[in-house]
């Protein structure tokens, strides 16, 4: 299943790009997969974990997800789509209540979606500084309230031996970029 979400998801993403250093966007999906795959997840959630963001970002359905991956890793990927009719604090308001609310599972792919999203901006201010924050629709400030959102209900419900460590990885890294 694994080799097959990878293709998958290259696939769909092949003409994508990311906004911030213009690598192909498939470097994404494959890097939330391989912080899933080495968290411990079973590979239904590292192949949600390619696939998070193909219904969301290209033509592919979410009735083709379920019928080459399965129910549960469709179920995962629904939980992390995002509704592009909706605002974006409206999308932004759901993800946060999935994670306050969802599966271990659904944070875990939130979770690490986000990691990887602030890794790459981590680097972009090493060489562009504040300059980064112009890549978004919304800026500094409701990027930062969006992320300290996250950090601040990704553990409800959780026990403590059950938090992957990369969840604290991604707190850090919150508190270090928004530390303004």
């Amino acid at each position: 299943m694994y080799r097959r979400a990878s293709d998958f998801a290259e696939q769909a993403h092949r003409m994508q790009r990311r906004k911030i250093t213009g690598e192909p966007y498939f470097s994404h999906p494959r890097n939330v997969a391989h912080i899933l795959r080495d968290a411990g997840f079973r590979e239904e959630v590292v192949a949600a974990g390619f696939l998070h963001d193909v219904v969301e970002d290209t033509p592919v359905t979410l009735d083709e997800i379920r019928a080459a991956f399965g129910d549960d890793v469709a179920e995962l990927v629904a939980s992390h789509t995002e509704d592009k009719s909706q605002s974006w604090e409206e999308r932004k308001s759901h993800t946060i209540d999935v994670v306050r609310t969802g599966t271990l599972e659904q944070k875990a792919i939130i979770v690490a979606d986000k990691l990887d999203n602030l890794q790459s901006i981590k680097y972009a201010l090493s060489s562009e500084g504040n300059k980064v924050w112009g890549y978004f629709k919304r800026g500094y400030d409701l990027q930062k309230w969006y992320n300290e959102s996250i950090v601040a209900n990704m553990y409800v419900g959780l026990e403590k031996e059950e938090i992957p460590s990369y969840f604290k990885q991604f707190e850090q890294l919150c508190q270090w970029i928004f530390r303004k």
